[in-house]
């Protein structure tokens, strides 16, 4: 299964794995963060029918009941956790756009925005699924935290 395929198949249900498909592939939703009726996820994928190289991906995911999520390899990660960085010391009573990212290996490849204000805003776009957001409160930034260099770590084993 290509890392496209992988990301259809996750996109489209977290929950709705069959038998065959959990033999090859193990996801561990690693935190959940909640607001407003919203939720994000971090995940990390390992897919034992690719080359070790690209067996492991880490997801963000946005469920508003819409669902949507990014797509992550290492270097990706990396950057994520540098705009994380610099939107937790802009963080002010507006919001100012910290940067974005374009998912890769993807046949329907997302936009990822991370702002700056009342806590850090994340905006996935997808021209399939639409847009979805999800605003992390300043109390679940340390758990946020955690979480990225938690898959970090996964990226490395």
């Amino acid at each position: 299964m290509s890392v496209c395929g992988l990301i259809i198949v996750l996109t489209v249900g977290l929950s709705v794995l069959t038998s065959p498909l959990q033999a090859r592939i193990q996801l561990d939703i690693i935190a959940k963060f909640r607001n407003a009726g919203v939720e994000l996820d971090v995940v990390t994928v390992v897919d034992s029918d690719v080359e070790a190289s690209k067996s492991k991906v880490a997801l963000l995911g946005i469920a508003t009941p819409l669902r949507s999520s990014f797509s992550f390899r290492l270097e990706e990660w990396l950057s994520l956790i540098d705009l994380w960085s610099k939107a937790v010391k802009t963080q002010s009573n507006s919001w100012k756009v910290i940067g974005s990212m374009t998912e890769t290996e993807t046949s329907d490849v997302s936009h990822l925005t991370i702002s700056a204000g009342p806590g850090v805003k994340f905006v996935i776009s997808s021209s399939r699924k639409g847009i979805v957001t999800f605003v992390l409160s300043k109390d679940d930034t340390g758990g946020f935290e955690k979480a990225l260099y938690q898959v970090k770590e996964f990226f490395s084993r």
